[in-house]
């Protein structure tokens, strides 16, 4: 009853389209196939032994610690886990293949091809192009042509799943160039095939067919998978050119051929193709039943995958947790031992350190007080150093302030007998004669201009800016007015403890004079009125 109505539906599309496919596939219900328990049981064993001896190499070359056989490990686990469908796991592998291996040459390339392809079937384009355009690079740099041809036919592969056929095409080119200077036919014929494609996407089948031509043309020295798929490629192409009679002889030649080589996959894939062509053949009844055989090949096919795919996780999981049980143990027995080294050299560095800590107070206890005994024996020597030195500056202090005393005495008792003489000519000029007159008016000129010379106070006020060598400075920060000279010379002679008396003999002024200048002077100095100029001057 499905088949007819099946067929009634069928009669009424003319052309072939996408629909079909999917619709025949609904209308196909039956029961799975019943795992075959043996034949299971023979795969998983297998896997297990293969990959059982992959771990063995690994572990063994890193254990001798010989880089090439770790790489070659890497490499082989890679392939078997990309075999099973294990991409992350064979993405792992490759990586710490590439990571040990530092050289840019063929094998590096090889690992970086085989990265790119795994990235390019999960659809990572970005990390795809990433591998490839280094792999690129080396291969180029190392003048390896084969690997440079592969690596830019996969990077047109990229390119085509981004949609960017132009991009694609001309990297499919620069592989086909380099292919043809090598005359390899296995890289010809993929590379042929990998145009005709980009071709049949952009739904130009006539120069896609002419591609998958050229590709078959290599049939007689490429490996079978490649003539299966052109076989299917030219029939699929011949039949999207609605022309199912000439594409009916190579679906049925790629079905053949891929049943002798037992490849399940270009079987079913052949199998589709036959329903589609005689479907566009109006024989519905053939199309189904190619589609009831496609779909039960598929879902073997599927099956077979899964429980492959299942057998080889179960088998890692379980070599990874001995693996880990292994590692646990390791480390357990690895923190015992630390522990008790710990522990023990704790209990070594407790004891020397309470033996050092012994001697060291011992010795320094010692020291302390040699040190101190050393340091009262200095400090008694400086004492007794600056008791001297003091003792010194005092006595030249006192000499200087004496000496400068004495030179103020001799200074205001000169200033005095030579203004007595100055008086007496004076009051004696007028009783001599005409020449005597003369002469004595020449001598009291002589006396009165060498009173009148700042030499002598020069000489002075050196000899009281050694005794006192901030004073004038401190002076001159603590008026509020400017002092005049006679009003400097005033403070220094008040700064020597001299009675107004001697002042006013050396400044030759009259002690009242004196006075109004003491008062002068404290009109410009900060002075309390209760304060004592001459104290204010002593202690400044």
């Amino acid at each position: 009853m499905i088949i007819l109505k099946t067929k009634r539906y069928l009669s009424s599309i003319t052309t072939c389209n996408p629909i079909i496919l999917s619709f025949l596939c609904a209308l196909v219900f039956f029961n799975k196939p019943v795992h075959a328990q043996e034949s299971h049981n023979n795969s998983r064993t297998n896997i297990d032994s293969v990959f059982t001896e992959l771990k063995v190499q690994l572990d063994k070359a890193e254990y001798n610690e010989n880089r090439q056989a770790i790489i070659n490990s890497h490499i082989k686990l890679g392939n078997f886990y990309e075999r099973l469908g294990i991409e992350n796991e064979a993405i792992k592998h490759y990586h710490n293949a590439l990571e040990q291996h530092n050289q840019a040459d063929t094998t590096a390339v090889y690992i970086g091809n085989k990265m790119s392809s795994i990235y390019l079937s999960l659809k990572q384009y970005k990390n795809a192009t990433t591998y490839l355009t280094k792999s690129l690079a080396i291969a180029e740099q190392i003048n390896f042509k084969k690997g440079t041809a592969i690596c830019y036919g996969l990077l047109g592969s990229v390119a085509e799943k981004e949609s960017n056929y132009e991009l694609a095409l001309k990297n499919q080119e620069e592989s086909l160039a380099i292919f043809k200077t090598l005359s390899d036919s296995t890289g010809l014929a993929i590379t042929y095939e990998n145009i005709g494609s980009i071709y049949e996407d952009l739904e130009q089948y006539d120069p896609a067919l002419n591609y998958f031509l050229k590709a078959k043309t290599y049939s007689k020295s490429i490996p079978s998978y490649i003539k299966i798929n052109i076989l299917n490629n030219i029939g699929d192409a011949h039949r999207k050119m609605m022309k199912p009679k000439e594409a009916l002889p190579y679906s049925v030649l790629a079905l053949q051929k891929s049943r002798a080589a037992k490849n399940t996959h270009q079987q079913a894939s052949a199998l589709k193709d036959l329903a589609l062509i005689y479907a566009d053949l109006d024989d519905y009844n053939t199309a189904f039943n190619y589609m009831l055989k496609y779909k039960e090949l598929n879902e073997k096919q599927i099956e077979s995958q899964n429980t492959e795919l299942v057998s080889s996780l179960q088998i890692l999981y379980e070599v990874e947790e001995r693996e880990a049980q292994v590692k646990l143990l390791n480390t357990q027995h690895e923190v015992d031992t630390i522990r008790q080294n710990i522990i023990l050299l704790s209990c070594t560095f407790l004891m020397l350190l309470l033996l050092g800590w012994f001697l060291y107070f011992r010795k320094r206890k010692k020291q302390q007080s040699k040190i101190q005994h050393y340091k009262n024996e200095l400090l008694q020597a400086n004492l007794d150093k600056k008791t001297q030195e003091e003792a010194t500056l005092q006595r030249e202090i006192d000499i200087k302030i004496s000496a400068l005393t004495n030179y103020s005495l001799h200074l205001s008792h000169k200033n005095k007998m030579i203004s007595d003489i100055s008086r007496t000519l004076t009051n004696i000029k007028d009783r001599n004669t005409v020449l005597i007159k003369s002469k004595l008016e020449a001598l009291i000129k002589e006396i009165n201009l060498d009173l009148s010379q700042e030499q002598e106070w020069t000489e002075f006020i050196s000899y009281f800016e050694q005794i006192n060598p901030h004073f004038f400075q401190r002076l001159k920060n603590a008026v509020t007015k400017e002092l005049t000279p006679s009003e400097l010379r005033l403070c220094m002679l008040l700064k020597l403890n001299l009675s107004s008396k001697d002042i006013a003999s050396i400044l030759r002024i009259t002690p009242d004079s004196v006075r109004i200048a003491r008062y002068r002077v404290r009109k410009k100095l900060p002075i309390d009125s209760k304060e004592d100029l001459q104290t204010f001057l002593l202690d400044l």
